[in-house]
């Protein structure tokens, strides 16, 4: 199955810079999984706001020259655009500072955020837009319009960003989890059910909030998933030259995605997932230009080798 042109996707959340100590790139998860999405064809939108000041400005211009959709975000007068800072452990792992009273935190309800819900098929959020109430406010109206859309979260837990209360109402929300296996640990402690493996949490997650696909990214070691149907798969890591890990996890979302939209199996989703996640982790940022082609390639290249080792 292709994906036509009324698959639209939509993702709600924070827009903002990553501040490095190299300078700053465009960064929030839900604007990394809509530009991965959008390199791969998939007509995706992002519902957020940034602030009416000169960070704002240059943002929304090199998200425009980006081919990035910019018809649902908004501009706000009172509140600066998001900022995060960003520093880099020996192994490219992002350690994040996220500055609050921002932009995204004020994002509004409107008559075409409400439309775009309607025609929409699918929804990415997470949690750190729900710490403003606004913005929570603002993404549970748009989910309880989205009548005809799969929902995706990705938990995406972020320091001093959820409540327990979040965490429970975003679950109850969502058809499709997406966590690491960190998350898995402060999941399952912050709900009280004891220590938990990934398998154990899914089949919790899949029980009490009848969720019907449970994904935990390990990182190297790849991907673990649970479907309601029963079915338990394990997909195995890609090794690369890891530049940074910034937006891997929201490349491996938006893999995964474009790939469930076909009506791919459960493995090959997570399959191309781990590959676009692992692409993006060899180059710097959260939304460095990766080519359908490359990806065309790098899986030939990867299956070729494979049968050459079997």
């Amino acid at each position: 199955m292709s994906i036509q042109s009324n698959d639209e996707v939509l993702a709600i959340g924070e827009l903002l810079w990553d501040v490095l100590p190299s300078g700053k790139l465009l960064g929030g998860a839900p604007a990394n999984y809509s530009y991965r999405l959008r390199q791969l064809g998939v007509p995706a939108r992002m519902i957020s706001r940034v602030g009416n000041d000169a960070l704002g400005d240059e943002l929304l211009g090199q998200l425009a020259a980006k081919d990035f959709d910019l018809s649902l975000i908004q501009r706000d007068s009172a509140l600066p655009t998001g900022t995060v800072d960003v520093t880099l452990t020996a192994d490219g792992s992002p350690h994040f500072v996220i500055n609050t009273g921002v932009a995204y935190d004020n994002i509004e309800v409107t008559p075409d955020l409400l439309e775009a819900a309607k025609r929409a098929r699918f929804i990415y959020f997470g949690t750190l837009s729900q710490r403003s109430p606004k913005t929570r406010e603002t993404l549970y109206t748009i989910l309880s319009a989205a009548t005809n859309a799969t929902k995706f979260l990705d938990i995406n837990l972020r320091g001093n960003c959820y409540s327990k209360e979040t965490l429970t109402s975003s679950l109850h929300h969502c058809d499709i989890l997406k966590l690491n296996d960190s998350e898995v640990v402060v999941l399952s402690d912050l709900l009280e059910l004891g220590a938990m493996t990934p398998n154990e949490l899914a089949s919790v997650m899949i029980k009490d909030f009848s969720i019907s696909i449970v994904l935990v990214t390990l990182g190297e070691k790849g991907v673990y998933a649970v479907s309601k149907s029963g079915e338990s798969i394990s997909v195995p890591g890609i090794s690369v030259t890891v530049v940074d890990t910034i937006g891997a996890g929201d490349a491996f979302s938006a893999g995964f995605t474009f790939k469930y939209l076909q009506g791919a199996p459960l493995k090959e989703c997570c399959r191309f997932g781990n590959i676009t996640g692992a692409m993006n982790a060899a180059r710097a940022g959260g939304m460095p230009n990766i080519l359908t082609k490359e990806i065309e390639d790098f899986i030939a290249s990867r299956d070729a080798t494979l049968a050459v080792a079997s």
